[in-house]
């Protein structure tokens, strides 16, 4: 049986409390990567325009010189893309195209405050772990609990920017509450040995 994980699909959840203390952690395998991710691959690899769902359904086509302007490295209070979290608990489909349940950003009841997304990188001998990561804080007066997490990359013709999510995962329920926060990383790992 081969053990590599060349390629495969990670994520950790830590959830603090308001102090600072750690409450909650958990780790996981994806199992998640959507048509749009593959849909992304063959793009590159024919060099040409491909289709794809944005994250408001629409299908877009769009040019493999745009993804010079992609990105998955959302500023702080940007939802529309990088890592974003939802309440809802619906199956993964290779169709999917959106979170079911998406979280917005903010302070109100049922928000969380959507911190930047950054590069999360970790290397030992021949793995390499390659994504994100993203903080939300919840300023919401009460306690969110997440059960899907999604990747969303940004990608731009210069003139529109399209939202498209590359992967989902449905975790168990993660409670974050008032006051605390949770940090997700979303990563690739390539292990060839």
């Amino acid at each position: 049986m081969d053990n590599r994980n060349v390629g495969s699909l990670f994520y950790e959840i830590e959830v603090y409390d308001k102090d600072g203390k750690l409450i909650d952690k958990k780790k996981g395998k994806g199992d998640s990567v959507l048509a749009n991710w593959i849909n992304l691959f063959i793009a590159i690899r024919g060099g040409y325009s491909y289709d794809f769902k944005n994250t408001d359904g629409n299908d877009v086509s769009i040019d493999t010189l745009s993804l010079v302007n992609s990105s998955m490295k959302a500023s702080a209070g940007n939802d529309m893309f990088g890592i974003i979290v939802g309440t809802a608990t619906d199956p993964v489909t290779m169709a999917d195209f959106n979170l079911y349940g998406k979280i917005s950003h903010g302070t109100g009841s049922g928000q969380l405050s959507y911190g930047e997304t950054s590069e999360y990188n970790d290397a030992s001998g021949m793995q390499w772990d390659r994504g994100l990561q993203r903080s939300f804080d919840n300023n919401s007066g009460g306690d969110i609990t997440i059960n899907e997490i999604g990747l969303v990359m940004m990608i731009s013709d210069g003139s529109t920017n399209y939202f498209v999510m590359i992967a989902r995962d449905v975790i168990s329920a993660t409670t974050i509450p008032n006051g605390g926060r949770v940090t997700i990383k979303y990563w690739f790992r390539w292990n060839p040995s």
